[in-house]
C-alpha cells in the first residue's frame, strides 16, 4: 500500500498516509464483522481505547450503504439461505474485549473485569452502537465480554522469533496447539474464557438483540452455521466488494480538522490580499499583497490540509490581479514600467516617468517623457525642442542617414563578428575602420544606432548625435564662464569649461600636449608664436577650451574636471583645473550628480563643449561611447573624425540611449566615453 506514495514528496504527509492506514483498517475490520460469529478485540493495555467508537460509527455507515450491494454479490454464490442473502452476514457478531495487561495494586481482577464491562456497555449504549437487530455487532447479556490477562509481560516478536528459529532446527518438530473448543480448562485463561462463548455458538448460537430496557427481544435473531465452502466464498466476494468502495472519510479526523481551520481561515487571508487594493496595481504590488496574505493564512492554517489550501490562495489571488486589475508594466527604454492599465499593442506605453532636458545647444529646459522608441529618445523630442528653441536654424553639422530610394525599404539584419574594443586608442583610427567586419542582408537601413562593427553602406534612418555652432568664439568669457541666461540649470561654480594647452607640430610629428614637449623651467611658454631651435622641428601652442557636460533627471547641469572630480571654480571664478586629465581618458557616461549629495541622481554625459581657437589648426571631434564593459562601440559616423570651424563655440549633444539592432543599453556605471574625442592639427599650406 505504501508504494504508491513518494516519501520525498512534501505533499506524501503523514496524516494523508495515515488516513489511508486507517480506512484500509476499518475496511478490514468490517470484512471481519460481516463474515465472524466472535469478534475478539484486542487492547494492549488495560485501558478501552474511545477512538474505537469512531471506527464503529463509520463502519456502520458504511454497512448500511453497501448492505444492497452485498446481498445482490452473495445470490450469485448460491445455496445461500435467504436469511443470509437478505441481512448480508451469518449474524449480529458478538464482541469480546481483551485486555493484555492489568494495572498495578489491583486485587480483585473479576471485580474490575465487571467494573470494564458496565463502562463499555454504557458507552456502546449511549452513542448508539448497539440499539436493534440492525447493530454492526453486539455484546453478551448475561456473560462475561471483557477478559483482563494477568499473564506476565513478554516480547512478543521476540518470542515468535526464538520459536520459528526452533522448530526450523533439523529434526525438530512443529508444536500446533489444538484449537480452543477441544482444549481442556486449565483455570483462568483466554482460552477457556474463549471457549464459553464458542460452545454456545455451536450448540444454540447467539441471540444477544436486547431492547432498550435491556430485555431479549421477542423475535430471535438470525444465527447460522455455513459449510466451509459456502463461507469461504462468501468472505471472497464480500471482501472484493468493501476493499473497491471509496475511502471512509469519516476516519479522516486529522484532516477534516486541518481542512475546516484552512476553510476558515481562507477568506480573511483574501480579504488581507485584497484590502485597498487600486483599480490597477503592478506585480510588485500583487506579490507584496500576495506575501502578506500567504503569511496570515500560515500564521493561522494547521495540518495536511494547508498546502492544498495554500496553493489555492495563491491561484485565486492571482486570478483577481489578471481579470483587469492588471497593469502593462512593459519597460521603457530606462527600465521604467508602463503604468496604463494592460493593453494592446497598438497602444502607445506611458510609464509616468518624466525628466528636464535641455535642447541641442542647452539655452532651454523643458519636461521629456520616458522614452519607448529609440526615435522618441534620441530624435523627437531634440527636433521638437530645438524648434521652439529655434537652435534648429543655427549652422549644423549634419550627419549621414538613410534615405529611401524606393517606398519598399527595410531595416537590415547584421551578424556582427564579435572583437573586444578595450585597447582601442585614440591614434588608432584607421585600425578601427579596418576593423569593422560584418555580414548583412540586401536590406537597406540599420534599425538601431550606428556602431564600429556596423555593416558598411548601412545607415540609420534618424541621427541620434547633434553637432551646432553656437556662434564665434568671444561668445565664452573663461572670467564669467557659462551664463545662467544662456546656459540655464547649471550647479553654482561648475559652469565652466577647462583651458587646454596643446602643441602643435608640423606634420612630420604627432600631436602632443605642451605639457609632454616642453620644459616650464628652461622655456617661456609663447602662445601661437612660431620657434625655432636646431633641433626641435618649428612649433606653436594653442589653448583649447573643452567642456564635458552631464546632466541629472531633475534637469541639474555642471562639468567635470577629471574623470572622478566635479568642476568647482574657486571663488573670485578661478578654474585652476586644465582639460589635459579630460582630454587625455576615458571619461565616465554616468556620474553621481552633486545636486543631492545624500542620495545622489545619477547624471548622463550629454554635451561636449569645443571653442576653437583663431590660429591655424585644425580641431576635430571623434566621440565614441561604449555604454556598458565588453559592448559595442556608438560613433556618430563613419566618415571619421568631425572638423570644426576656428574661433568658433561647438556643442556636440550625445544620445541619451544606446541602442543596437539587438539591444538597449540602459543605465550602466562601467559605461564610458572612450580617449581621443578631441584632436588638433596644424593646417598645413
Amino acid at each position: 500500500m505504501f508504494n504508491k506514495y513518494d516519501f520525498e514528496d512534501p505533499a506524501s504527509d503523514f496524516l494523508f498516509v495515515y488516513n489511508d492506514v486507517k480506512c484500509s483498517f476499518a475496511k478490514i475490520l468490517l470484512v471481519l464483522f460481516y463474515v465472524s460469529h466472535i469478534v475478539v478485540l484486542n487492547h494492549p493495555s488495560c485501558n478501552f481505547d474511545i477512538n474505537y467508537i469512531q471506527y464503529f460509527k463509520a463502519l456502520d455507515s458504511l454497512r448500511q450503504k453497501l448492505g444492497s450491494q452485498i446481498s445482490e454479490a452473495l445470490k450469485e454464490i448460491g445455496k445461500l439461505s435467504s436469511e443470509w442473502v437478505s441481512t448480508g452476514r451469518l449474524c449480529i457478531p458478538r464482541l469480546i474485549f481483551y485486555f493484555e495487561h492489568k494495572p498495578r495494586n489491583i486485587q480483585n481482577l473479576k471485580k474490575l473485569e465487571h467494573n470494564m464491562e458496565d463502562r463499555i456497555y454504557q458507552i456502546l449504549k449511549k452513542t448508539r452502537i448497539i440499539n436493534n437487530s440492525t447493530s454492526l455487532f453486539a455484546i453478551p447479556l448475561n456473560q462475561e465480554f471483557v477478559y483482563i490477562s494477568n499473564d506476565p509481560v513478554q516480547d512478543r516478536l521476540g518470542h515468535a522469533v526464538a520459536r520459528l528459529i526452533q522448530n526450523c532446527q533439523p529434526g525438530a518438530a512443529m508444536h500446533i496447539e489444538s484449537p480452543f473448543c477441544q482444549q481442556n480448562d486449565i483455570g483462568k485463561s483466554f482460552s477457556s474464557f474463549l471457549q464459553v462463548h464458542i460452545l454456545q455458538a455451536r450448540e444454540k448460537g447467539f441471540d444477544d438483540v436486547v431492547t432498550s430496557s435491556r430485555q431479549l427481544s421477542l423475535h430471535p435473531a438470525h444465527f447460522e452455521l455455513p459449510h466451509l465452502t459456502l463461507w469461504a466464498d462468501a468472505c471472497k466476494v464480500i471482501y472484493n466488494l468493501i476493499m473497491q468502495t471509496e475511502s471512509i472519510t469519516h476516519l479522516y479526523t486529522e484532516t477534516r480538522f486541518s481542512e475546516q481551520r484552512c476553510e476558515k481561515v481562507f477568506p480573511m487571508a483574501i480579504a488581507r490580499y485584497q484590502e485597498g487594493l487600486p483599480s490597477h496595481y503592478s506585480r510588485a504590488v500583487h506579490e507584496s499583497r500576495l506575501t502578506a496574505a500567504l503569511n496570515l493564512f500560515a500564521a493561522q492554517a494547521r495540518g495536511p490540509k494547508s498546502k492544498e489550501y495554500c496553493e489555492k490562495l495563491v491561484k485565486n489571488c492571482k486570478n483577481h490581479w489578471k481579470t483587469g486589475k492588471q497593469l502593462c508594466e512593459y519597460p521603457s527604454l530606462t527600465d521604467n514600467p508602463c503604468t496604463l492599465p494592460k493593453h494592446s499593442a497598438e497602444q502607445e506605453h506611458c510609464s509616468g516617468v518624466r525628466y528636464i532636458a535641455a535642447c541641442d545647444c542647452g539655452r532651454i529646459q523643458r519636461p521629456r517623457e520616458d522614452p519607448y522608441t529609440i526615435k522618441l529618445a534620441n530624435f523627437t523630442f531634440y527636433n521638437q525642442i530645438s524648434k521652439e528653441c529655434g537652435c534648429s536654424a543655427l549652422e549644423r553639422i549634419h550627419f549621414p542617414v538613410f534615405e529611401a530610394s524606393t517606398k519598399d525599404c527595410k531595416p537590415s539584419v547584421t551578424f556582427e563578428i564579435e572583437e573586444s574594443p578595450s585597447d582601442r586608442s585614440a591614434s588608432s583610427q584607421s585600425t578601427e575602420q579596418e576593423k569593422r567586419k560584418s555580414v548583412s542582408s540586401t536590406t537597406d537601413h540599420l534599425f538601431g544606432m550606428l556602431t564600429l562593427l556596423s555593416p558598411h553602406d548601412f545607415l540609420p534612418q534618424f541621427s541620434s548625435w547633434s553637432l551646432l555652432c553656437l556662434g564665434p568664439s568671444s561668445l565664452y568669457s573663461h572670467n564669467l564662464g557659462l551664463l545662467e541666461s544662456h546656459q540655464p540649470g547649471f550647479i553654482n561654480s561648475t559652469n565652466y569649461l577647462l583651458p587646454w594647452d596643446v602643441t602643435v607640430y608640423s606634420k612630420s610629428k604627432p600631436v602632443v600636449p605642451l605639457e609632454q614637449q616642453l620644459d616650464t623651467q628652461k622655456f617661456a611658454l609663447r602662445q601661437r608664436k612660431t620657434r625655432t631651435n636646431a633641433n626641435r622641428v618649428p612649433q606653436f601652442t594653442v589653448k583649447v577650451f573643452i567642456g564635458i557636460e552631464y546632466e541629472c533627471p531633475r534637469g541639474n547641469r555642471f562639468m567635470l574636471a577629471a574623470p572622478d572630480r566635479v568642476l568647482r571654480a574657486t571663488p573670485g571664478s578661478i578654474v585652476k583645473d586644465t582639460g589635459h586629465k579630460v582630454a587625455e581618458s576615458d571619461m565616465p557616461l554616468y556620474f553621481p550628480c552633486p545636486c543631492r549629495p545624500a542620495k545622489p541622481l545619477t547624471a548622463q554625459l550629454m554635451r561636449i563643449h569645443v571653442v576653437t581657437p583663431k590660429a591655424p589648426v585644425l580641431v576635430t571631434l571623434n566621440p565614441r561611447v561604449q555604454p556598458v564593459v565588453g559592448g559595442p562601440i556608438f560613433i556618430s559616423n563613419a566618415n571619421g573624425p568631425t572638423a570644426l570651424t576656428q574661433s568658433t563655440y561647438w556643442i556636440m549633444r550625445l544620445p541619451f540611449i544606446y541602442s543596437t539592432d539587438k539591444q538597449s543599453y540602459s543605465e550602466n556605471h562601467t559605461g564610458r566615453l572612450l580617449q581621443g574625442v578631441f584632436a588638433v592639427n596644424k593646417i598645413e599650406s
